[in-house]
């Protein structure tokens, strides 16, 4: 039981690592998070999904 716990744990942890500091840099795994995931990542904090929406905002099309 403590092993799902942990693994649950990491999992929430590498999710939302990977939202800050990947996601941002990768068009379409930022393009997911921003349809799906940041809606509810805000709830926990917008300083999440910060990265994601200023790397939007520089990018050039």
């Amino acid at each position: 039981m403590r092993n799902l716990l942990l693994l649950l744990i990491l999992l929430a942890g590498g999710f939302v690592l990977t939202a800050m500091y990947i996601a941002p840099g990768q068009p379409e795994l930022r393009g997911w998070y921003e349809s799906h995931a940041c809606e509810h990542l805000d709830r926990i904090s917008p300083k999440i999904c910060e990265p994601i929406r200023a790397a939007r905002g520089g990018e050039r099309i």
